[in-house]
């Protein structure tokens, strides 16, 4: 699973221009894409362990 994710992130890695957005959308991704998760910021950042969402907001609402 960890190979096929790898994969994922390298392919949309070209869609992020900054190295912090291209970690955060890694995370967000990895978020949405665990078994059980709502789909929100806030379930998807506890899914990946961050404490809070903020991260993967400014990536949905502000990021260029």
């Amino acid at each position: 699973m960890e190979a096929v994710f790898a994969e994922l992130a390298a392919d949309l890695a070209p869609v992020y221009r900054r190295r912090d957005l291209r970690a955060n959308g890694v995370l967000y991704q990895r978020g949405l894409l665990m078994p059980g998760v709502a789909g929100n910021c806030w379930s998807s950042a506890e899914a990946v362990g961050l404490d809070r969402p903020y991260r993967l907001h400014h990536l949905l609402e502000r990021a260029h």
